[in-house]
């Protein structure tokens, strides 16, 4: 408990600091300082269950952000909704368009999902397979709501840049770094090492990128094992696509992984190594809609549906999976409000029955 305080006060001093800083520079660009956040209050409903609704504040971010110097930059992200906590704190120093390093705690190369803040997320809820193999609520059962983070050390830059239909588009983006593999605000084991990396293209059409990452780690089992074992590894691969033009956004990923786990066998009443495979992939598709006539140099309303196809199988092996079906719509209505009803459904493949959830979410900018 102690901890969370400290981290609220060096939030509350550093904001202190940042006024100041701005107060005396705010002419120069390089030293340019942003405090913003956002709050995300959400209702979710168990259709087939009315008692199951429930309301919570689920985001309270409080985010710091800004350029130290023309090759330095930072940022300082905290979340206050359950318990003051720690989610984004890293350097990045810029040497020139194909090398940067960043230091500190922030999100891991891996997928085309999990690198999206929760603000351009198009539905409430990231994809099954990112939640269980991208550091949200991992199938290790470590690094539980980490919100895809972690702390580490991560090379990137751009390769090459050419023009396509008169705009300097990057051709080839690198990410590459070693994280500690525990998620946010925990240290890094003496297995630490964690090696994460995403190589994007864009093969020279317009608004395209084709993405591949890889997750190569392992992490301290909880139980001791028959085998004497200390330690399961955590392999994982994910390739995907996406379309974005500023209108119409179409997104498909797909994601395996191996991941060893402590298993008890109630025979012996002992725990054995075992590596259990999961698989999974989305299909999300969304449409931009102006709510109004544009109106140069000023906010417009906007509004999009979405739809996305949603398939997870925990462990391939036992040839049971989840698929969702979801439909929602987001509107901006105002620059600093942002509006999303979600519905989902999916059909429970050992009972046949369907299950249907309703997910509304208001989100104030600041």
């Amino acid at each position: 408990m102690k901890s969370k305080f400290i981290v609220l006060a060096i939030v509350l001093f550093l904001i202190g600091q940042v006024e100041m800083s701005a107060q005396e520079s705010t002419s120069n660009n390089a030293n340019k300082i942003i405090v913003g956040g956002w709050i995300d209050g959400q209702y979710r409903l168990n259709i087939n269950d009315e008692a199951n609704g429930s309301f919570q504040v689920r985001r309270a971010r409080l985010d710091v952000k800004g350029n130290l110097s023309k090759q330095v930059d930072f940022r300082l992200q905290a979340d206050m909704s359950s318990a003051p906590k720690l989610i984004d704190a890293y350097v990045r120093m810029r040497f020139n368009k194909a090398i940067a390093l960043q230091m500190g705690q922030f999100k891991i190369p891996f997928s085309l999902e999990n690198i999206l803040s929760p603000l351009d997320l198009e539905l409430t809820d990231n994809a099954q397979v990112i939640s269980a193999l991208s550091g949200y609520k991992d199938v290790t059962g470590i690094a539980s709501y980490a919100n895809g983070r972690d702390i580490g050390l991560m090379l990137s830059g751009t390769l090459f840049s050419d023009e396509i239909k008169g705009v300097e588009t990057s051709i080839v983006k690198y990410e590459i770094g070693l994280f500690g593999g525990g998620g946010i605000n925990v240290a890094p084991t003496r297995w630490g090492k964690d090696l994460s990396g995403r190589l994007s293209i864009t093969p020279y059409v317009q608004h395209l990128t084709l993405s591949a990452s890889v997750y190569w780690g392992n992490y301290i089992l909880p139980n001791a094992t028959t085998a004497g074992e200390t330690k399961g590894e955590r392999k994982r691969y994910a390739v995907g696509a996406q379309y974005a033009d500023g209108r119409i956004m179409l997104r498909g990923e797909y994601l395996w992984g191996r991941t060893g786990l402590d298993l008890l066998d109630e025979i012996t009443n002992s725990y054995f190594l075992d590596n259990l495979e999961s698989q999974g992939c989305y299909i999300t598709l969304s449409r931009w809609f102006d709510m109004e006539k544009t109106t140069d140099g000023q906010f417009v309303p906007k509004i999009r549906p979405i739809l996305r196809w949603d398939y997870y199988a925990r462990d391939a092996a036992d040839g049971t999976s989840k698929t969702y079906y979801w439909a929602g719509v987001e509107c901006w209505p105002q620059k600093c409000l942002r509006l999303q009803l979600a519905y989902r459904i999916h059909q429970d493949e050992l009972t046949s029955n369907f299950d249907h959830c309703l997910t509304a979410m208001t989100t104030v900018k600041f």
